[in-house]
């Protein structure tokens, strides 16, 4: 599976090799003038041309999208990361309901109108049944995410329900910490050292400011649930 760390270097790869061609290009595009002025002076006066010869066409350049993970893979990570030993945080299946379960157009997955009696599922709306199972990412979506995730981690139980999470819980963030955060939501992908280090510098500057411990581990769990990332396949 190419994680996300891979995609980014494969697009830095990509991006080398086409600039290497831009490159090249434009050396060809010197030859091509040249040809054309050659041309130009065996035509003589006359001015007279190959109407036969093909007019150009516009290139379009290839364009690449990012499929991201559908509603329900979104809903059901966040019901695993957001419930304690003693059950899901306070108001989660609505906050899931408001901005996950309910946004199929923007996250992908048709509803199933025949899920419950009354076909909660679709809303009232049988055409979202016929969505695709994955979507392009979007600004909407983002938006929505983010405020799910500004949401369920401004309550105090949802940041319990991470620190639950961590063995060895210290105090405050620490390296190990930080890397076990990251892991509850970027699954099988573990958090680079450069990722550590800035969410560590990004904790020291809260600390530095007399933030308390339970506001570091909120500031430093919002990052990691706001980065888009762990959404990518």
């Amino acid at each position: 599976m190419i994680t996300a760390k891979n995609k980014f270097f494969m697009l830095l790869l990509s991006g080398a090799v086409l600039t290497q061609m831009y490159q090249n290009c434009g050396q060809m595009g010197e030859f091509a003038v040249l040809d054309q002025a050659s041309l130009n002076l065996d035509m003589g006066s006359s001015g007279d041309t190959d109407q036969s010869h093909p007019s150009q066409k516009d290139v379009t350049l290839p364009t690449q999208k990012v499929q991201v993970v559908n509603r329900e893979y979104v809903a059901s990570l966040m019901r695993e990361v957001f419930t304690r030993s003693s059950g899901p945080v306070p108001n989660l299946e609505s906050l899931l309901e408001q901005w996950i379960i309910r946004r199929g157009a923007q996250y992908g997955l048709g509803c199933n109108p025949y899920s419950t009696y009354s076909g909660r599922d679709c809303g009232g709306d049988i055409s979202n049944a016929n969505l695709p199972i994955k979507t392009d990412d979007n600004t909407v979506r983002e938006s929505f995410r983010v405020q799910f995730c500004e949401n369920v981690l401004g309550m105090d139980e949802g940041v319990n329900a991470i620190l639950e999470k961590i063995s060895n819980r210290p105090a405050a963030p620490t390296a190990d910490a930080v890397r076990q955060v990251y892991g509850l939501f970027y699954r099988g992908d573990g958090a680079s050292d450069i990722i550590v280090a800035s969410l560590l510098d990004y904790d020291k500057a809260l600390a530095l400011k007399g933030e308390p411990a339970m506001e570091r581990w909120r500031a430093l769990a919002l990052q990691v649930c706001e980065s888009p990332g762990w959404q990518l396949q």
